[in-house]
């Protein structure tokens, strides 16, 4: 087995900021040093030419462990999905929210030396994969305007996100949508509404921490879709404080089904974004991909 220790330059400092040095220190001194190899990215798609290189090498068991943000899962996860080789996640993000699905509580590099290796759902978007969540609407433009107080900020951190959603409260704007979904069941079901947010989830948590699918498991073989419809403005506090605790689930303006596949499209170009990339479209397309990844669990 081959372990390939990607470290992502893009990402933020988090607890587990661990450099290249102190990963190949710990493995030489457990004489592990032959098991890995560490590669610091340096340039933009750099990535994509680090990954290919491992992914045509001559390795058996092929690993690759990376440590950065959602951004970079996603970019390492469209290189990887139908290839033989198996991903595991030290998150180092700003957002770090597909991470929330794992327990990482004093994680420490040596936890990489065994691992389990068990299949996850992707989803399908637009002919790209999504490992986490796809949404559009207000929560976008909440990653829209975080992104831009990073950029001129980067010591911000998570502080940008809480920055968004106060400055975003003041600017909603609803989405007229036409939905139509493949029940988890097989059933056809037709929606039409105008909708602040639309969330297509595999994973449990996105926007730095918000927990719209309390009930999502990543290998369940089930999408779950998360729609806000139009309330009164006096609801909106109380119900980002739930969306943000997964605690929304009895609200009367917020939906959720458990669905196979969807197709959601908008009289206008609206903007949306997968596992943080964010991009403008008038429809968008959707299915699950069950067991579609080979994925690290550590012990």
């Amino acid at each position: 087995m081959k372990k390939l220790f990607l470290i992502s330059s893009l990402a933020g400092a988090t607890e587990f900021d661990f450099s290249k040095k102190q990963i190949e220190e710990i493995y030489k001194s457990y004489g592990k040093e032959d098991e890995i190899i560490v590669k610091e990215t340096k340039y933009k798609g750099h990535i994509k030419e680090i990954v290919n290189d491992f992914l045509n090498s001559d390795f058996d068991d092929k690993v690759i462990i990376l440590l950065g943000g959602d951004g970079s899962l996603n970019e390492v996860i469209n290189l990887c999905k139908g290839k033989d080789v198996a991903i595991g996640l030290i998150p180092t993000g700003t957002g770090n929210d597909f991470s929330k699905n794992f327990d990482y509580s004093n994680f420490k590099i040596e936890d990489t030396f065994d691992f389990e290796i068990r299949p996850i759902d992707l989803i399908k978007v637009n002919g790209k994969y999504c490992i986490n969540v796809t949404s559009l609407g207000f929560d976008t433009e909440i990653l829209s305007k975080a992104y831009q107080y990073l950029e001129k900020d980067k010591s911000l951190g998570k502080k940008a996100y809480v920055k968004a959603v106060i400055n975003r409260i003041f600017h909603l704007s609803y989405m007229d949508l036409d939905i139509s979904l493949t029940s988890a069941c097989g059933r056809k079901i037709n929606l039409k509404n105008e909708y602040l947010i639309s969330a297509i989830c595999n994973g449990s948590y996105y926007g730095s921490g918000f927990n719209p699918a309390p009930d999502g498991k990543i290998d369940d073989g089930i999408i779950n879709l998360v729609l806000c419809e139009k309330f009164p403005k006096f609801n909106l506090i109380p119900l980002i404080l739930k969306y943000k605790k997964g605690k929304h689930q009895d609200s009367k303006y917020l939906s959720e089904y458990r669905i196979k596949s969807g197709k959601i499209k908008a009289k206008k170009e609206i903007l949306a974004n997968i596992d943080g990339e964010i991009f403008k479209t008038k429809e968008i397309n959707f299915e699950i991909c069950p067991k579609a990844l080979n994925w690290l669990y550590f012990k």
